[in-house]
């Protein structure tokens, strides 16, 4: 399982079984992290432009701005 964590303007997603940061996303560029929310493997960023950003846990890549 994963669990993401909001640090400032970032979200970090850690491995919740051993602890182990995966991936750092950043929201710097859009005014900051306002939430964030994992499914499955995409991970799902409201920044502070009000903008939900959707990405690839995996590769980090955007696959989806709404």
């Amino acid at each position: 399982m994963l669990v993401a964590k909001i640090d400032g303007q970032n979200v970090k997603v850690f491995d919740a079984s051993n602890g182990t940061l995966k991936r750092t996303f950043s929201c710097s560029l859009f005014k900051g992290v306002k939430s964030a929310d994992i499914t499955g493997d995409l991970l799902s960023i409201t920044c502070g432009d009000g903008k939900i950003r959707v990405y690839d846990i995996k590769n980090g890549v955007l696959k989806r701005t709404i």
